[in-house]
């Protein structure tokens, strides 16, 4: 439950360890939770990653994004049972935090789960810029990374938070 991330040149230039563990799948009797998130930098876009389970905890985007993040990477596994749920909570994190969304969802089967494919790149505004079928396939987007800071400025969010309630 780590997941690398590596710039153009192949350099490893960030680790994330999943810090939400499903219980359900019992990941918690085999994984260490992790302990730290993840904020770096690919072609002068600041990011941030996450992993599969992290995407039901809402606070964890937010200190992501609190941090400066354009771009959320989500590395999941998620079922064919619960895609519609995948869709979204990847759309609901990319309007909240008005940041771009990338998803990197598994398609194939393991036992009796079948996975459900479907990666995408999401908007700040929660629009798909790119949707990949059931199957493995390569996904790319233009993102225009001056729209985030339109949508933050026409919606000051975090401005107008009440981080103390």
């Amino acid at each position: 439950n780590t997941a690398a991330v590596f710039d153009r040149k192949g350099a490893c230039i960030a680790e994330y360890d999943k810090m939400h563990l499903f219980t359900p799948m019992g990941e918690d009797g085999f994984y260490a939770r992790g302990d730290h998130i993840c904020v770096f930098s690919l072609d002068g876009i600041k990011c941030g990653v996450i992993i599969c389970y992290d995407l039901r905890f809402p606070e964890l985007t937010r200190r992501l994004s609190l941090d400066g993040i354009e771009m959320l990477f989500v590395v999941s596994q998620w079922p064919r049972e619960r895609i519609a749920h995948l869709r979204c909570l990847t759309a609901a994190r990319a309007i909240e935090n008005q940041i771009f969304v990338v998803n990197c969802n598994s398609c194939s089967a393991a036992d009796s789960t079948v996975y459900g494919g479907t990666s995408a790149v999401i908007d700040p505004l929660g629009r798909t810029l790119a949707l990949a079928e059931e199957t493995e396939e390569i996904l790319s987007a233009e993102c225009d990374m001056n729209l985030a800071e339109e949508v933050r400025g026409s919606m000051p969010v975090f401005r107008d938070r009440h981080p103390g309630l």
